[in-house]
């Protein structure tokens, strides 16, 4: 199954364009484990199929996290996404970041599409969430939890 992220976002991807990232670091979320088929890369799921992964894209045009959350948040309404919720916080790092939760119809049920961004200098880094939504539910706290201890890396 392919991530709902992949659409939603290739259009900010397209205008950032792509960057070489560092290894994150986040604490597990309960309830997820490493996901196997993204060898080497940041990647979770939950047995039932809520699945979290992270990228880096470049910032360019160069700007602050508010720019991109909003970039974030009008793209994906341009593209028929409901928003849910936006939350902005710092890590226990100290890294400043805002989850932005979306909802969108696939097949005959609702599923859930966050973003979470964090800017760091030449890059902003993607911490995307996808699941159905009674699924994303029940993992959403365990997740945002997690998140508190993610570190995008120098």
């Amino acid at each position: 199954m392919r991530f709902l992220t992949t659409a939603a976002m290739l259009g900010i991807a397209m205008a950032l364009g792509t960057a070489c990232g560092p290894t994150y670091r986040m604490d597990a979320p309960d309830d997820f484990v490493k996901y196997a088929k993204d060898h080497g890369k940041f990647a979770w799921t939950t047995a039932d199929g809520v699945r979290v992964k992270a990228r880096d894209v470049k910032n360019e045009p160069k700007a602050e996290l508010p720019f991109w959350t909003d970039a974030a948040q009008r793209h994906l309404t341009a593209r028929g996404y409901t928003k849910k919720s936006e939350r902005c916080f710092t890590t226990r790092q100290g890294a400043p970041g805002c989850t932005l939760e979306w909802l969108a119809p696939r097949g005959n049920e609702d599923w859930v599409f966050a973003v979470t961004i964090f800017v760091t200098g030449d890059r902003v880094t993607l911490v995307e969430a996808v699941g159905p939504f009674a699924r994303y539910v029940a993992v959403e706290a365990k997740l945002a939890k997690a998140l508190q201890t993610f570190d995008p890396g120098p």
